[in-house]
């Protein structure tokens, strides 16, 4: 049988296994390096997430005590994304739900962190492609209003200032690089790092896991988190 994607938990913990999850176990260093993302070591969640704020489509300001009071399946992408974006979204929707409906008080974010280069984000060359400089956010725009159409309040989608996502990309260490467009994409794509945290009703990271896992593995893991307090 397949192996199931490894999800970290707080202290250095992961669940792993085939499709019968194991316990969870500590890993060693060696372990956490084979399982790097994007070259880097995976960093423990202990060191994510702290301050934080974001802005609603409708143009409320939310902070870190708006996420307090519940578990929450964040995830950091952009709305244009055609590479994990597609995969990560219906998994944390679908993960958050079926959290509910066993009782546990849970929702699922995305954040879109699209925004001009800042900070961290590094440009590259596009090479010429000949695209108006702003037809990526007209793009955007449509990207966002059709999620919020196909997955209405299973779905909380924020976005930000620039120096709000600027800040809270460097909070939950999330890489991004604006590179050239992909296929289906105009303007720029973004290369972004693909964690799904998981946050607890006290608005702390207490594991992760990636765009590959499966809302059985997030849901098990949220219990099995859930029980270790």
């Amino acid at each position: 049988m397949s192996s199931l994607p490894a999800v970290f938990l707080a202290s250095g913990f992961a669940l792993t296994g085939s499709e019968q999850l194991e316990s969870a176990r500590l890993i060693d260093a060696g372990e956490r390096e084979a399982a790097g993302h994007y070259g880097h070591l995976p960093p423990n969640p202990d060191q994510l997430g702290g301050a934080f704020s974001f802005t609603t489509l409708a143009g409320t300001i939310v902070n870190e005590q708006s996420f307090k009071g519940r578990w929450t399946l964040l995830y950091f992408g952009y709305a244009r994304c055609t590479d994990s974006c597609p995969m990560a979204i219906p998994i944390i929707a679908q993960a958050a739900k079926e959290l509910r409906e066993s009782g546990l008080e849970a929702r699922s974010v995305f954040v879109d962190i699209e925004a001009a280069a800042i900070g961290n984000v590094r440009r590259r060359a596009s090479g010429g492609t000949g695209h108006p400089v702003h037809l990526h956010e007209v793009d955007r725009k449509r990207a966002l209003r059709v999620l919020q159409s196909n997955f209405g309040s299973e779905l909380e989608i924020l976005t930000g200032t620039r120096g709000q996502l600027s800040a809270a990309t460097a909070a939950f260490m999330v890489a991004r690089e604006h590179i050239p467009p992909r296929d289906g994409e105009r303007g720029h794509s973004i290369n972004h790092s693909s964690l799904i945290y998981m946050l607890d009703p006290k608005a702390r990271v207490a594991g992760y896991g990636y765009h590959t896992s499966t809302p059985k593995v997030l849901v098990e893991t949220v219990r099995k988190l859930r029980r270790s307090k």
